[in-house]
């Protein structure tokens, strides 16, 4: 399988480099990765927080305060910003996550867990104070994922569930309507 990133997982990229400079940073951090996932603003990333009642101008707003004091003030080359060897890893570990739920694209829950899976960041640190992390997050996507499959069912007499009259209406019918690609529960 061949995993290659969604356009909203580079547009977060995109606004991380931005929020870094914005900050001032001369590199792109983890914790520019969730700044940037927060601009975007609607993917299932952000939705996983918002499941979880996540206040997200809070979580920038703390977010941002953990980075200020880091910032190194002049950016020789703000077209060029290093990557660091942490981000880098990060980014590298959307791969196994979309892979691991069997998506063809890397998506900002991919994005969202890969930062949760390593423990030894500011991002991860802040939404840790907001009671996130990594299984919390996988388990919220996962409810997700199910309510998606499983989505709004329409089942009328007749159809191949209604076996019974007692359920025409499908008050306790099976799956008619259920679409959609599977996951592996592992």
């Amino acid at each position: 399988m061949e995993a290659k990133f969604s356009p909203r997982v580079k547009d977060v990229i995109t606004f991380s480099r931005e929020e870094a400079l914005r900050l001032g940073h001369d590199y792109l951090g983890v914790e520019h990765l969730l700044l940037g996932l927060l601009r975007e603003g609607e993917g299932t990333g952000v939705q996983i927080l918002k499941s979880l009642e996540i206040d997200l101008t809070e979580l920038r707003k703390q977010l941002e305060r953990n980075l200020s004091t880091a910032a190194t003030g002049t950016i020789k080359n703000p077209s060029n910003i290093p990557i660091l060897k942490q981000t880098e890893t990060v980014i590298k570990i959307t791969y196994l996550e979309a892979k691991e739920f069997k998506s063809d694209l890397i998506g900002t829950e991919h994005l969202l867990l890969s930062i949760l899976k390593n423990e030894d960041n500011v991002a991860t640190k802040t939404l840790g104070r907001f009671n996130v992390d990594y299984q919390t997050a996988r388990e919220e996507f996962e409810t997700i994922i199910d309510v998606q499959q499983d989505g709004p069912r329409a089942e009328f007499p007749g159809t191949p569930d209604s076996d019974d009259e007692d359920d025409a209406f499908g008050a306790a019918g099976g799956g008619a309507g259920r679409g959609g690609a599977r996951r592996s529960d592992s």
